[in-house]
């Protein structure tokens, strides 16, 4: 069996040996680009087996992603007894139920995240994991983000004090190839609409980010999404690359605990740069890969913050192992609520 009760192994390490590890048999909803990564991530690792892939629309095809993989309906995939997590993805407007229904098959569940998740519709899930006992997570691999893990070294550590003030800002004119694709080549409103869509999942990526640094409820958020024509004189041919200009996101966001955080994201700029996570508490604060500590005579130095590799593929196997524990189980539940929480300020947005 994947979870055994007598088994209680410690907890593994992204540099633990893969060998020593159970067999974690994976599928997927859907045979997008995004969703198929996890089936081919699962395929170099010796604890994790893809073994199944439902299509959602019949276009879709029917050659195996990977080797040993095989292609299923969703009904058929609901069935089957040889898997252990699915990762869903495919029609936004109906991956949450598909998620809902996955887990009253007696599956973990991971969801490929959106922005336009309903609140509604995730409340069900909340609902659903609850009946279960399920896993039920959407996946935002977090730790995955180096810079981002650098700052929450810092920041949930204490050693900056309370945090009062946080900033993320990146532009980058490389982000405006996003929605270039040939597919959208000829259909300037599937192209606009693609660019929100991907501005809209970043901005929201990011506020999830914010929420584990200020650690507090949200107290209040302004936002706005804006494009702006590019204008870069004789260096016109430039626009090419986003003839529409620079589509960004701008947001403040106050929490209950004082803090504030300010969001800027652009998916084009002149020049491109990008800063991520600056952190500033009342002792010192976290800026570009480094810690800046304050010492009592008002003196400020700063040291590197140096972080273990992660693997998220690996620290699911480990929840998963742990899956027993009460704790660890209203982790991922107070997770969900915080994507509740998520969704109804992005219901906000324009």
């Amino acid at each position: 069996r994947f979870m055994d009760d007598d088994f209680q192994p410690d907890e593994p390490s992204a540099t633990s040996p893969s060998a020593t590890l159970p067999s974690l048999r994976i599928a997927t909803v859907g045979l997008s680009p995004e969703v198929l990564f996890h089936l081919e991530a699962a395929a170099i690792r010796d604890e994790l087996v893809p073994v199944a892939a439902a299509r959602t629309d019949f276009a879709e095809g029917t050659s195996a992603p990977v080797p040993g993989c095989s292609i299923c309906s969703i009904d058929e995939l609901l069935e089957r007894s040889d898997v252990d997590v699915v990762f869903v993805g495919g029609p936004i407007e109906s991956r949450v139920d598909v998620a809902v229904r996955v887990l009253q098959s007696g599956k973990h569940v991971v969801v490929e995240p959106s922005s336009f998740f309903h609140p509604e519709a995730l409340q069900r899930l909340i609902n659903e994991v609850e009946t279960t006992g399920k896993l039920c997570k959407v996946w935002r691999p977090h730790d995955a983000d180096p810079d981002f893990r650098r700052a929450c070294k810092v920041v949930t550590g204490g050693e900056a004090g309370p945090i009062r003030s946080l900033r993320f800002l990146q532009h980058d004119m490389a982000a405006a190839l996003l929605p270039s694709s040939s597919y959208f080549q000829n259909d300037q409103t599937s192209r606009d609409r693609l660019t929100i869509s991907t501005l809209r999942d970043l901005a929201a990526h990011r506020i999830a980010q914010a929420l584990t640094l200020a650690n507090s409820p949200i107290k209040d958020i302004a936002s706005k999404f804006r494009r702006d024509t590019l204008v870069l004189g004789e260096r016109d041919s430039v626009r090419s690359v986003n003839p529409a200009g620079d589509t960004s996101f701008h947001a403040v966001i106050e929490f209950e605990n004082e803090a504030t955080a300010i969001i800027d994201i652009g998916l084009a700029c002149p020049a491109p740069y990008s800063t991520g996570w600056i952190a500033q508490g009342n002792q010192g604060g976290y800026h570009s890969g480094r810690q800046y500590i304050t010492v009592d005579d008002g003196e400020i130095y700063d040291v590197a913050v140096e972080v273990e590799p992660f693997d998220p593929y690996l620290n699911l196997h480990a929840v998963l192992r742990s899956w027993s524990k009460l704790e660890v189980q209203k982790e991922y539940l107070a997770r969900l609520q915080a994507e509740l929480e998520l969704a109804n300020m992005l219901q906000k947005f324009p």
